[in-house]
């Protein structure tokens, strides 16, 4: 196919017709939007594990009985616990690590978005972040400069929507086996991407709660971990020097369920009275089944509050559940 601009010079030098010159840019042009629709649907093929991924990883966690441990990196296998500090210690380092938030109730970035573990391949499109305080927490995902796919999480559900094919799924956290079991909510998933200590099933941290926490030192980072937390095991990794939160690692207490769901801080940069990480990596591993894992790399942050606080379905959209999502993708 030849661009406009040849088209044009073709047309200075052979003196074609005005006829024979629209002819050809109309089959120029029909040319051109054929081999993007068929771009933009070999796409979509792709971005439906996207779309779900984080629903699936943090299911996966939840399906791991009588699997074999993976093979953790030799950094977390030699650790070395030391006596924690006395309870005072252990308030004040817990009360500086709750306290660190972000400055801003509201913030913009763009990311990339990966993901692998799933179809045997690694998945890699362009998106948006975008994140309201007690609001939402929105990812949009785009192809050749059109968003083709949203997921967002609100304090009522999750959203995923396909506009590409026009449908999209709705589910309460209490429709997620997981979710509910675990007691994770909007408020816990909001506080794994502002990077922010929480306490399964409470909204925000109280001055009340931090005595919850018990406090130990592991590999020259301290180590937070929520006590009664029956079902499963938090443990936050931060960092002593700066208070930051580069790890969270989430476990059953069920020794049969050996699956681990972890969430992965680095690349930390200076953004409203922080430091903020702008590689993010969630994995499942040691369930039995493939590893998955899905990152967000993300640059241009912007503080704003300019945000949507939910996003409005058209009405020409059809209703689907995850597993009708899930067969549409071969799985």
């Amino acid at each position: 196919m030849l661009p406009l601009q040849v088209l044009l010079y073709i047309y200075k030098v052979t003196y074609l017709s005005t006829r024979q010159l629209v002819n050809l840019l109309t089959r120029q042009l029909v040319n051109t939007s054929t081999k993007k629709t068929y771009q933009l649907k070999k796409t979509m093929k792709l971005i439906y594990p996207l779309l779900l991924s984080l629903p699936l990883l943090l299911t996966a966690c939840h399906s791991s009985k009588n699997a074999t441990r993976a093979t953790l990196p030799k950094s977390e296998v030699s650790t070395i616990t030391i006596p924690g500090p006395d309870k005072q210690q252990a308030l004040e380092t817990t009360k500086r690590v709750a306290n660190l938030k972000l400055t801003t109730t509201g913030l913009t970035a763009t990311t990339k978005v990966r993901l692998t573990g799933i179809g045997g391949k690694e998945l890699s499109v362009n998106g948006k972040l975008q994140m309201l305080r007690n609001k939402v927490v929105r990812i949009s995902l785009r192809f050749l400069g059109m968003e083709v796919g949203l997921m967002e999480f609100t304090p009522s559900n999750v959203l995923v929507i396909d506009r590409m094919n026009k449908q999209y799924v709705r589910a309460a956290y209490t429709d997620v086996s997981f979710l509910r079991q675990a007691s994770l909510d909007f408020y816990s998933l909001q506080a794994l991407f502002w990077n922010e200590l929480f306490l399964p099933g409470e909204h925000q941290l109280q001055a009340a709660d931090l005595h919850r926490f018990s406090v130990s030192s592991e590999t020259n980072q301290t180590v937070l971990q929520p006590t009664n937390t029956p079902r499963l095991t938090y443990r936050f990794f931060t960092d002593p020097t700066n208070e930051t939160i580069h790890r969270l690692q989430v476990k059953s207490t069920n020794k049969a369920d050996r699956g681990e769901f972890a969430f992965n801080y680095d690349s930390f940069e200076r953004f409203s009275g922080r430091p903020f990480p702008t590689d993010l990596k969630m994995a499942v591993t040691g369930t039995g089944k493939k590893d998955i894992s899905l990152s967000l790399n993300l640059s241009s942050l912007k503080a704003t509050t300019d945000i949507e606080p939910s996003t409005t379905v058209s009405s020409k959209y059809t209703q689907r559940s995850v597993q009708e999502v899930l067969g549409k993708m071969g799985m």
